[in-house]
This record gives structure tokens, sequence and C-alpha cells, in this order.
């Protein structure tokens, strides 16, 4: 995938940032690889929201800059880094379905409409 993406990681040590890297570019891969050539720009934040003390602390979010659409901002917390990560990257996958569907239903039904407004005028000659 060629799209750059900018990561801001603190959580885990220094040693895992590398790997949390290299898993978010998979996902992420892996999720978007139907929609690569729609997006413009990723920007990725893993962050220990409790520290040390462990629990439920890792959140994972995620900004995706589209080429002709919005801005989609996705996120999920985990105890891991590893599954905040998944978890983000398959939701940003199915928003990015969600903003095609959505985009391609506004289109059909514009085109709908321009069909029956030609009909009726046609009608009416």
């Amino acid at each position: 995938m060629d799209i750059p993406i900018d990561f801001l990681i603190r959580a885990g040590h220094v040693e895992t940032t590398e790997a949390l890297r290299e898993h978010a570019s998979r996902k992420l891969s892996f999720a978007l690889r139907r929609f690569h050539d729609q997006v413009r720009h990723i920007t990725v934040r893993v962050v220990d929201i409790n520290g040390p003390r462990r629990g439920v602390d890792t959140r994972c979010s995620i900004t995706a800059d589209l080429i002709d659409g919005p801005r989609l901002f996705v996120d999920a917390t985990a105890a891991w880094p590893f599954a905040a990560i998944t978890h983000a990257a398959n939701r940003l996958g199915e928003t990015m379905r969600r903003v095609r569907k959505r985009q391609a239903a506004h289109r059909i039904g514009a085109t709908a409409t321009r069909r029956v407004e030609v009909n009726q005028s046609n009608e009416m000659r």
C-alpha cells in the first residue's frame, strides 16, 4: 500500500514500536485494499491511557483523509495495543465501505432523478 501513514505511538517499549508500525501497516493494507485509490493520507495514534497500571487502556485512533470526500475518524480501546490497532483498522474498513455505498447510492439517485425529469419533459411535448 503506497498511502502515506504517520504514526504517533505512546504505548509499549521502544522495541515494540517498530512491531506496532508493521502490524498497523499490514492491518490497514488489508482493510483498505479495495479503497487505496480513495485515501490521501492516514494518521495512526496508539496511546497507553493508564500507563503501567494495566487494564483496558490502550487506545488506537485512525484518521483517514479521503481524496474526494470527508475525513474519517475511528478509534478502538483494548487491553493490548495490537488488538486495539486491529479493531480500529477493521472499523476504518467498515466505515469506508459505508461511505462508498452512500456515495454510490447518491450518484444512482441523482441519475434516476435526471431520468425522471427528462421523461417528464418528453411527455409534455
